[in-house]
C-alpha cells in the first residue's frame, strides 16, 4: 500500500503543478468558463455512472443502492440546465430499475433509502420526473411505495439540534411529504420535518467541523427552496454569515483548512454549491471566484466527480447565474474569520502566500437545548457538541509558499472499536495541553501521561485583542479551564513581511495544585533537531486513506525560548492515521494560586536547506529583573531593522486608582522592555535604517523609546468619577490601538 500511495502522491504532485482547469479552458478565469468546466465534469461523471448502472441492469445484477439517488438527482439537474432529453431518459430508466430491484415477491417495496443523506436527492429526482410526466402511473406507484417504506425507517431516531444530522432528517421528511402528498402518514412526515428543521432554519449551527458545516448549510438552502422561501432565507445575517465564513477561510492554494471533524478533500463540493448560490443571488463575483478556486484545487486532486459530488456540483450549476462576472478573491491581510462569538477563528495572511488559522472556538454560549440533548444522547465523550474537537486556542493550520507546515489532527477512526482512541482530544492539536496530577516517575513520558485523559473538558474562550499594525499582526485569545484551574492567553505575533510567527502562551494559575502543562506541536516529519528546536517538513498530508502531496517550497523551524525550568522532548506517535512525531515542552510541579507560567515558541518558515544555527539567536527575550511571567519583552529583526516588542501579560498592572475612576494609572502601569517603555498591553517599535521609527500599540496612554516620547495622550481633567479627596491629578485616557511611522 505504501508503494501505491507513494506513486499516487508523485503523480498528484505533478498534477497540482499544472495550469488550473478554468484557466486552461478560457485563458482567463470567467464565470462562463467555470460553468462550462463544471458542466463538462458533471456530464462525464453522470454518463460513466449511468453506463455502469445500465450494464448491471442488462446483467440482472442491480441491487438497491441508496447512494444512486445522488446520480438520479444529478441527471434531472442536467436536464433542467441543458434540455438534453437523454438525461431525462436516463433518470427515468434508472429510477425505475433501481426501485424495481427492491420489489418483494408480493409486490411491496423493501426500504433501501434508510440513510438520512439520500432521501432528499431521491425525492428531487422523482418530483422532477413526475412534473415532466416521464413516468407511468404504475412506475409512480412503485416509487412512492419505496419513499413510504423508506421514510418509515426514520421514525425512531430524531438526533435533533442545529447540526447536520437532525436537519437533514428533517429535510428528508419534508421532501418526502412534497413528493408523496397523499401518503397515509404525510401529516406525520410534516410534523417530524418541521420539528427537526426548526432548530437550524434561520439559526446558528452548533457544529464546528469543516466537513459537516457545508452540507448542513446546503440542506437549509434546498429546504428553503422547497418551501418557496429561498429569497427570504437569504436575507438574514444568520444565512449570509456562513457564506462569508467559508469564503474567509479559503487557503492560498484554494483549499479549505480542516478543523474539528474534517478533511481537506471531503465534502468540499457542498461548499462550492453554497458559494455559487451566494455569488449568484447576491450578485457578488468574489463568492463565485472562491467557489472556482475550491473546485479547481479539489478536482486537481480527485480528477473526477463521484456520486455525491456530481449531485452537489449539478446543484451548483442549477443555482448559477452566468451573468455575474467573476471577481478575483485573493485575501492577503490577516483578519478575524468572522467574529469572536460564533466562528472564533483568526486567519493570518500575507501577500507572499502565508496562511495560518487560529481556532479558539469553544462549545459556544448558545444552542443550549441542542447541546444538552446531544451530551445526553451521544456516546461521544471526546467531542464538544457537535463534531468539534478539543482544539481551542490551537493553530489548526500553518502554510508558507503553498507548503503546509502544520496541519490539524484530522478525522477520527470510523471503526466502532476505535472510537475511544482519542483522535478528537486536545493532545492531537498545536496548543497548550493541561492535566492535573503528578507524572510517575517524575521525569516520565509527558505525552503518554496527557493521553490517558481523552475526553472533552468544556472550557470558555474569548478574544481579547486583534489588530493589523503594519510590520506585525497581533492577536490575544483567552481560554479559561475551570476544571483544571487555569487561564491561558495565547498571543500570536505575525510578520507578513518575513512569515515569522511568535507564539506566547501565558498561563495564570486559578486553583493551586500539581499540574502538567505541555506546549504541544505536531511538525509530523522532523528533518533536524537539537536542543529546544526542530526543523520539519511534512512530505504528505494524510487524509484518511488518501494522501495530499505537499510541495517542498518551505521548511519550518519550531523553537522554544526561555527553557530554563522546562523539559523538551520529541516522541514518535500515530496521528492522522500514520506514523508521526510530536515536539513538546512541559512543566510538571505544584503551582500556587496566582502563579504564572510562560511558554514562548518561534515558528519560522524558511527555504529548504537554509536552516543554520545562527537563526536560533534571531529572536531574543529581553532580560527581566523579576522573571515572574507578568510581562515579556522580545527583540528580533525584520529586513535588518531592530524590532522591540513589549507584552503586558498581567493586564492588572497599573490598576491602582482604587477609590475612583478611571481605575488605571499610566505612571504605575508603565513597564520597561529594554529601550521601550509603555503602559500598553502590546507595543512594538521598529527602527528603520533612515532613522524613522514605526510604532504601534494596543490599549495604552504613552509610549517612549530610547528616551524619546513617540506617543502620549493629553491630560484629561473631566473624566474622573469619585470623591474629590482621591482625585488623581494625572489622568490620561486610553487609546484602544495606534500605528504610525515617526520620521
Amino acid at each position: 500500500m505504501k508503494k501505491t500511495t507513494s506513486i499516487r502522491a508523485c503523480s498528484l504532485a505533478i498534477l497540482i503543478s499544472m495550469t488550473s482547469l478554468v484557466t486552461q479552458a478560457a485563458g482567463t478565469p470567467t464565470t462562463a468558463a467555470f460553468k462550462e468546466q463544471m458542466l463538462k465534469d458533471t456530464v462525464a461523471a453522470v454518463q460513466k455512472t449511468h453506463e455502469g448502472f445500465a450494464r448491471g441492469v442488462s446483467r440482472g445484477t442491480i441491487k438497491p443502492n441508496r447512494g444512486y439517488a445522488n446520480t438520479l438527482a444529478a441527471m434531472v439537474n442536467l436536464h433542467s440546465i441543458t434540455g438534453d432529453a437523454k438525461f431525462l431518459q436516463w433518470a427515468q430508466d434508472d429510477i425505475v430499475a433501481l426501485v424495481h430491484a427492491a420489489k418483494k415477491p408480493d409486490g411491496a417495496q423493501t426500504a433501501f433509502i434508510n440513510g438520512f443523506r439520500n432521501m432528499v436527492p431521491f425525492c428531487e429526482a422523482y418530483m422532477y420526473l413526475k412534473a415532466k410526466d416521464a413516468l407511468t402511473s404504475e412506475q409512480r406507484k412503485m416509487i412512492e411505495d419505496q419513499i413510504i417504506a423508506s421514510v418509515a425507517t426514520h421514525y425512531d431516531y430524531t438526533d435533533f439540534g442545529p447540526h447536520n444530522r437532525g436537519l437533514i432528517d428533517g429535510a428528508a421528511f419534508l421532501f418526502a411529504a412534497k413528493a408523496v402528498p397523499d401518503a397515509p402518514d404525510v401529516k406525520k412526515w410534516k410534523s417530524y420535518g418541521n420539528a427537526l428543521a426548526a432548530d437550524s432554519m434561520y439559526q446558528w449551527s452548533i457544529e464546528d467541523a469543516s466537513i459537516y458545516l457545508p452540507f448542513w448549510q446546503t440542506y437549509t438552502l434546498t429546504l428553503a427552496e422547497l418551501q418557496g422561501e429561498l429569497d427570504e432565507y437569504l436575507k438574514p445575517v444568520t444565512t449570509r454569515y456562513y457564506f462569508d465564513y467559508i469564503r474567509s477561510l479559503i487557503m492560498p492554494n484554494g483549499l479549505l483548512p480542516d478543523w474539528g471533524d474534517g478533511d481537506w478533500t471531503h465534502n468540499w463540493d457542498w461548499s462550492v454549491a453554497n458559494l455559487v448560490l451566494a455569488g449568484s443571488r447576491y450578485k457578488d463575483g468574489e463568492y463565485l471566484d472562491a467557489a472556482r478556486q475550491l473546485y479547481e484545487a479539489c478536482m486537481q486532486y480527485w480528477r473526477k466527480l463521484d456520486a455525491g459530488s456530481m449531485y452537489t456540483i449539478s446543484t451548483a450549476l442549477r443555482w448559477m447565474d452566468s451573468g455575474v462576472p467573476l471577481k478575483a478573491f485573493a485575501p492577503v491581510k490577516s483578519r478575524e474569520a468572522i467574529d469572536d462569538l460564533i466562528s472564533k477563528k483568526i486567519t493570518f495572511r500575507s501577500a507572499n502566500g502565508d496562511y495560518a488559522m487560529l481556532n479558539y472556538r469553544d462549545e459556544g454560549a448558545y444552542g443550549r437545548f441542542g447541546r444538552d440533548y446531544l451530551n445526553a444522547q451521544l456516546n461521544a465523550f471526546q467531542e464538544k457538541p457537535h463534531h468539534g474537537h478539543s482544539d481551542e486556542n490551537a493553530i489548526d493550520l500553518l502554510m508558507a509558499g503553498k507548503t503546509v507546515l502544520l496541519a490539524d489532527g484530522g478525522y477520527r477512526h470510523t471503526s466502532i472499536q476505535t472510537w475511544e482512541d482519542g483522535w478528537r482530544a486536545d493532545f492531537y492539536h498545536n496548543k497548550i495541553v493541561a492535566r492535573t496530577g503528578q507524572m510517575m516517575p517524575y521525569e516520565g513520558d509527558a505525552f503518554d501521561y496527557i493521553t490517558k485523559d481523552r475526553s472533552y473538558h468544556a472550557v470558555q474562550t474569548e478574544k481579547i485583542h486583534f489588530g493589523n499594525f503594519g510590520s506585525l499582526d497581533y492577536s490575544r485569545t483567552r481560554l479559561v479551564d475551570r476544571e483544571r484551574g487555569y487561564t491561558g492567553d495565547r498571543i500570536i505575533l505575525f510578520s507578513p513581511e518575513t512569515s515569522l510567527h511568535i507564539v506566547v502562551d501565558s498561563i495564570l494559575i486559578d486553583e493551586p495544585g500539581v499540574k502538567v502543562f505541555c506546549n504541544t506541536w505536531h511538525p509530523d516529519n522532523i528533518l533536524k533537531q537539537g536542543d529546544n528546536y526542530v526543523v520539519s517538513w511534512p512530505e504528505r498530508i494524510p487524509i484518511r486513506k488518501e494522501y495530499w502531496p505537499n510541495t517542498h517550497n518551505k521548511e519550518l523551524l519550531i523553537q522554544f525560548l526561555g527553557n530554563g525550568d522546562k523539559v523538551t522532548k520529541v516522541k514518535e506517535i500515530e496521528r492522522r492515521f500514520n506514523p508521526s512525531k510530536v515536539f513538546l515542552q512541559y512543566q510538571n510541579t505544584y503551582f500556587f494560586k496566582g502563579q504564572r507560567l510562560l511558554f514562548v515558541t518561534v515558528l519560522r518558515p524558511h527555504d529548504p536547506g537554509t536552516f543554520n544555527a545562527a537563526m536560533l539567536d534571531d529572536v531574543k527575550l529581553i532580560a527581566n529583573e523579576r522573571e515572574d511571567g507578568r510581562t515579556l519583552g522580545l527583540t528580533f529583526k525584520l529586513g535588518g531593522d531592530l524590532v522591540t516588542v513589549g507584552l503586558k501579560l498581567d493586564q492588572t498592572i497599573g490598576l491602582t486608582n482604587l477609590r475612583g475612576r478611571p481605575l488605571w494609572d499610566f505612571r504605575t502601569g508603565q513597564v520597561d522592555y529594554g529601550k521601550l517603555r509603555t503602559d500598553s498591553d502590546f507595543a512594538f517599535v521598529r527602527e528603520y535604517k533612515d532613522g524613522a521609527k514605526e510604532t504601534a500599540f494596543q490599549y495604552g496612554c504613552e509610549l517612549h523609546y530610547d528616551g524619546r516620547t513617540l506617543f502620549e495622550m493629553p491630560l484629561n481633567k473631566h473624566m474622573y468619577q469619585g470623591a474629590d479627596d482621591f482625585r488623581n491629578q494625572m489622568i490620561k485616557d486610553k487609546m484602544p490601538r495606534w500605528h504610525q511611522i515617526v520620521k
